[in-house]
C-alpha cells in the first residue's frame, strides 16, 4: 500500500465512530467510483475485461485503500446506483458493480469489504418516481435499514455520508439531513482525478465527515 496514504491527511479518524458521526458511508458508482458512466449495463466483452475495469476507476490505488480503512473504523460501507438490471447486458445492475468490487478486492474478500446487502441499485423510475425530486433518498434508506438488519442499530441521517457527482442527489441529500460530499467528474477525456479519489477523501477529513448546513459549495 503507497506509504503516501498513511498520514493524517487520509488517517485521521475524527469523523468516525466513537469520535465522530459518520456511522455509514455511501458511494455512487458511476463517474464517482468509476471514471466514465457505464451507463448501468455492458454491452460488449472489450468493457468485461480486467484491463478495461482497472482503467475505468476513478482512483482504484485509493479506493483499495480506503474502503478496508473505513471497515476498520467500525463504519459500514455501502452503493447507492441508479443503475438497473438489463436481461439482454452482459453485466449490469448487481452483477456490474459486483465485477468492480471484486476487481478491487478479489472475490474473497469483497463481500467483506461491501455485501451485496449494501449495494442499492436501482433507477427511482422502476418505483414510480421522479429522481430529479426523490434523488438517492430511498437508496440510503434501503442501507440504513441494512445496517440495521446486520445487528448494528439504528443509524440516523446525519450519520450517513454520501459521495455522489450528481448535483440534484447532493442536493437533496443536503436538504434531507444527510452528510453530502461532492465528487467533480471530469467529462470525456479530460486528464486529473475525477469521481471519488484521494482529494475528495483529504477534504472529507478536514469536515470530519460534516457536510455544510448552508449552501453546497461544487
Amino acid at each position: 500500500m503507497a506509504s503516501e496514504f498513511h498520514t493524517s491527511a487520509y488517517i485521521n479518524t475524527d469523523w468516525a465512530p466513537g469520535k465522530g458521526k459518520i456511522k455509514l458511508i455511501a458511494f455512487d458508482f458511476d463517474k464517482t467510483i468509476t471514471r466514465k458512466h457505464t451507463q448501468g449495463a455492458v454491452q460488449l466483452p472489450g468493457q468485461c475485461t480486467p484491463e478495461f475495469i482497472d482503467a475505468n476507476f476513478a482512483d482504484l490505488e485509493f479506493f483499495r485503500f480506503v474502503v478496508p480503512f473505513i471497515k476498520a473504523q467500525n463504519c459500514e460501507v455501502g452503493v447507492a446506483s441508479f443503475g438497473e438490471d438489463q436481461p439482454d447486458a452482459i453485466l449490469s445492475g448487481l452483477t456490474l458493480i459486483r465485477a468492480y468490487l471484486d476487481h478491487a478486492f478479489g472475490k474473497e474478500k469483497s463481500q467483506d469489504m461491501i455485501a451485496d446487502d449494501m449495494i442499492a441499485v436501482w433507477h427511482p423510475e422502476q418505483k414510480g418516481k421522479d429522481a430529479k425530486k426523490v434523488g438517492k433518498a430511498d437508496h440510503l434508506q434501503f442501507l440504513a435499514d441494512a445496517f440495521a438488519k446486520n445487528g448494528k442499530g439504528k443509524v440516523g441521517k446525519g450519520n450517513m455520508a454520501l459521495f455522489d457527482d450528481d448535483k440534484n442527489n447532493i442536493e437533496l441529500g443536503q436538504k434531507a439531513g444527510y452528510q453530502v460530499h461532492y465528487c467533480k467528474a471530469l467529462s470525456g477525456k479530460a486528464e486529473g482525478l475525477s469521481g471519488f479519489n484521494r482529494e475528495v477523501w483529504k477534504d472529507f477529513i478536514v469536515k470530519k465527515g460534516v457536510s455544510s448546513k448552508g449552501c453546497v459549495i461544487m
